[in-house]
């Protein structure tokens, strides 16, 4: 009985395996074979149109924020469960991880430092809608003041001056606000995560009060990055 469950398990892998290796091979030949036309209409919409329906000056915002923010959604979503996952699988006892002394010149170096990645990670996020920036590389900016006092003191300095409850109440609030902020567009009949189709004030271009959701969106995932990095970070470099 025992060899034929084992069978039945492996036989029900191998068929969970060919499953989606199929979906994928059918997803795949359908977007390559998607028409030119078709991928020629958008890049043109996008670029002549977008402004003027996100109020978006950076059109690379504008597409991950507003045309294609649900595929923005599971990109973040990723790092939530990443985060998540990684944080129940580290080891209740915690691991010392060496440090350089507090006087040293890579310890100065980083006090100094500090400062300008902070300033730097909230510009990405908060002027993501009108220059070259936006949540994602924000957060990842803002992660690496935590990442930093890591390698450069130890993990316990580090969760001192960010506690990880403190980091997964931000995650979560990212997540969260992302989410109500989608729903916002249902709201006002329009479609999940709608921006300037929600007719959403969009403002004039170029301000920082323009783009309607988008400075909004930027900001919760910004939060949800900066956060989801950081604990992945150091439940990755402790040690049982």
């Amino acid at each position: 009985m025992s060899r034929l469950n084992e069978r039945f398990t492996k036989l029900y892998k191998i068929g969970l395996v060919i499953t989606f290796a199929y979906f994928l091979l059918v997803l795949f030949y359908d977007i390559h074979n998607l028409g030119t036309d078709r991928k020629r209409y958008l890049s043109e919409h996008y670029i002549s149109q977008g402004v003027q329906e996100t109020g978006a000056t950076n059109l690379v915002a504008s597409v991950l924020y507003d045309y294609r923010a649900f595929d923005t959604l599971g990109e973040a979503t990723m790092i939530l469960t990443a985060a998540t996952v990684l944080a129940f699988l580290v080891p209740i006892t915690k691991a010392t991880m060496f440090g350089t002394p507090f006087k040293s010149i890579v310890n100065q170096t980083v006090k100094l430092i500090i400062p300008y990645i902070a300033v730097l990670g909230a510009y990405l996020i908060l002027f993501g809608h009108i220059s070259p920036g936006g949540g994602f590389v924000g957060g990842v900016v803002l992660s690496i003041i935590a990442i930093l006092l890591t390698l450069t003191y130890s993990v316990e300095f580090s969760e001192y001056i960010f506690k990880p409850d403190q980091k997964k109440f931000i995650e979560d609030i990212g997540a969260i606000g992302f989410v109500l902020l989608g729903l916002l567009g249902i709201f006002t009949g329009s479609n999940f995560l709608s921006n300037g189709q929600a007719n959403f004030g969009t403002g004039n271009a170029g301000e920082v009060f323009s783009a309607g959701l988008m400075p909004f969106i930027n900001l919760m995932i910004g939060l949800k990055v900066s956060a989801g990095l950081a604990i992945i970070f150091n439940s990755l470099i402790k040690e049982k």
